[in-house]
Parts: structure tokens; C-alpha cells; sequence
């Protein structure tokens, strides 16, 4: 890995110097990036996939549309169209992406819309939006066309944006310095048993400004698995074998915890986002002969059209805190969308 690394070096000092001068001409006002008169959150990371961007979009509205409108606005990653579509009940994952149609699915009062150009798709979205529609924009950390209210970072706890490298020796799409521009940072999957030791050292590590908050998040599973039909305590798994299927950047913490809680499993490892083949769909059945098949939420809106079995079922996750940083970050959450609302 390192031989390699060091022949891929100068390609990363070429890419990093390319987005380097991008957010140069940005910061100098040479490119402009447009804000909006509606609240607008925005989430992202310096690094290629594996953060949870979608389960703190999920977080974010949970909590934002208890007394606002709220609109979601993603790239719409791994889909097969082009351009700007919203999603509805007959939305497909090869027309939206993956994971707009599982936030579509979970908040199906929300105005779910993908769109590569995030100006397009605001366009599109504040035809029918109120005054007070708070916006979330998901993966718009390096999207600087457009500039929102408040800029989530996310980096995991593995793997620190401080610790990484740029592409394509590294994970990073752009140098760490980018940090700047967010106003909230949150370690995310950090360990169940977190020191205040473990949140010095990062805190040291990642150097933010005074006006930058920082907060910890855990991953949390629901405690059952579902599918469409049905809804099964997941402690119930204990020493019943199934096959596990992952299509998701990072699938060690759900190996540990399904370890953890005494699953006997086989895991079926993909690419993140990946498109199921004919032929896939043929070894996973045939692993399984019979057996459960558990997946996460994001895959089974890509395997469940393929998969036609009252046997395949997914788990579900959500972003925990402690009570203090979930109280504080809630109610930067509501400032914003209460504070910017013209």
C-alpha cells in the first residue's frame, strides 16, 4: 500500500492543488456562492463516504419538521437519471438514489428532490415552498455554488479528516484546511464507551476555531428488523443463521454489534451503492437457502425489488448522543431554522 501511495502522490498534490485554487477563487469572491432567504442546513464531509451523512440528514429533519416545512435536496449518488427529479410514491432507487428514496420513505411528508446542480434544484423546489420551508442539503460540503445558514461537517472516528490523505492516495476530497467553513463538526460512529480522554485528544487533534462547535455521536440500531409485512425483535437473532448483505462504505461497526449481540452470520460484502446483478441476486439466494437475509435500510430499498422473500429484512439506524451535546446541537438546529426564517 505505501509502494503504492508513493507512485500516486503526485496525482494527489495535482488534484489537491486543483480544489485548493476552486476554494480560493470562492473565498476571494471570484466564484459566488448564493444564499437563500428560506433556513438552510446543510450536511457534508471532506472525505469520500463512510461518515453518515444520511443518518444526520435523518436526525436533522426528524427534528426540524416538528414545526416546519422541511425539503431535502441531494446529489442523489448511484442514480441513473440526470437533472432534477422529485420524488414521489412510484420513485425508484435508478431514479433517485438510494438514499433519497430511504428518506423519502421515512419522512413521506417531506419534499424529497435530487438534483446534480443545487442551484436547478432549488429553483425547482422554492416554486412551491412557504417562506418558512427549511431546507436540508445533503453531501453539499464542496457543492460551494451554494451556501446554507449552517455547514455540518462530518468525519467518523476511525477515520479523522486529520488522519487522511487526498484522493486518490487518501479519502479526502479536499485538504483539511476546508474545515473552516463549517459551523458544527460531529465525530460520528465513535465507540459506545467514549473517554473524555478519547474526546481530548480529537478535540486537540482537530484544531477547530472558537466559533466552531464539536460534538460526538454514536451509531444507535433500532431493536427490531423489518421488512414491509413484518417486524422482528432483532435480540431475537441470537444463534439463528443468516446472511448478512452490505453495500455501504464502511460495514465494520454493524459486523461488531450483530458479533456483539451473538448473530450467527455470513457476510456478503459490496460496493457502496452498489447496483445488484441478476447474478447477484442468485449467489445471495443461494448463500441463504432458505435462510433470513438481513441487510441495512439503504440497501433494501436496492435489494427488496429484486428479492421478492418475506425472509429479507433490514436494520435500521439512527445518530445517538449524550443528553448534553443532543440538547445543544438541537437547539443550534432551531436557532437556525428560527433565526433565518425573513
Amino acid at each position: 500500500m505505501n509502494f503504492l501511495r508513493f507512485f500516486l502522490f503526485p496525482l494527489a498534490i495535482l488534484y489537491s492543488s486543483i480544489t485548493s485554487l476552486r476554494n480560493l477563487f470562492f473565498d476571494l469572491g471570484i466564484f459566488t456562492s448564493r444564499k437563500y432567504k428560506n433556513p438552510t442546513i446543510g450536511v457534508g464531509n471532506l472525505s469520500v463516504g463512510g461518515t453518515g451523512k444520511s443518518v444526520c440528514v435523518d436526525y436533522v429533519v426528524s427534528l426540524v419538521k416538528k414545526n416546519n416545512e422541511v425539503a431535502i435536496l441531494s446529489r442523489g449518488y448511484g442514480r441513473l437519471t440526470k437533472g432534477y427529479f422529485e420524488a414521489k410514491k412510484t420513485s425508484t432507487f435508478k431514479e433517485i438514489g438510494d438514499e433519497p428514496l430511504m428518506l423519502y420513505r421515512k419522512h413521506p411528508k417531506v419534499r424529497v428532490a435530487v438534483a446534480e446542480r443545487r442551484r436547478l434544484g432549488m429553483k425547482n423546489l422554492l416554486k412551491k415552498a412557504k417562506a418558512d420551508t427549511v431546507f436540508v442539503w445533503d453531501d453539499c460540503f464542496q457543492h460551494r455554488w451554494v451556501s446554507p445558514d449552517l455547514m455540518i461537517l462530518l468525519t467518523s472516528f476511525e477515520h479523522l479528516f486529520v488522519n487522511d490523505y487526498h484522493l486518490p492516495v487518501g479519502s479526502l476530497r479536499e485538504l483539511s484546511s476546508g474545515k473552516k467553513r463549517a459551523d458544527v463538526v460531529i465525530v460520528t460512529k465513535c465507540p459506545t464507551k467514549l473517554t473524555k480522554q478519547n474526546k481530548v485528544q480529537i478535540t486537540q487533534k482537530l484544531q477547530l476555531a472558537k466559533t466552531q462547535q464539536l460534538f460526538f455521536a454514536k451509531i444507535g440500531y433500532a431493536d427490531q428488523i423489518r421488512n414491509q409485512e413484518r417486524t422482528f425483535p432483532i435480540d431475537k437473532i441470537e444463534n439463528v443463521p443468516f446472511v448478512l448483505v452490505t453495500g455501504i462504505a464502511d460495514p465494520k461497526p454493524l459486523l461488531y454489534y450483530l458479533k456483539a449481540i451473538g448473530g450467527q452470520f455470513e457476510h456478503l460484502q459490496f460496493a457502496d451503492h452498489h447496483l445488484f446483478t441478476g447474478k447477484d441476486i442468485e449467489k445471495i439466494k443461494s448463500r441463504a437457502n432458505g435462510r433470513m437475509i438481513l441487510t441495512t435500510e439503504k440497501d433494501f430499498v436496492r435489494l427488496a425489488p429484486m428479492i421478492h422473500s418475506d425472509l429479507l429484512f433490514y436494520l435500521g439506524i439512527e445518530m445517538k448522543m449524550d443528553a448534553s451535546d443532543q440538547k445543544q446541537l438541537d437547539q443550534i438546529l432551531m436557532d437556525t431554522t428560527n433565526n433565518n426564517i425573513k
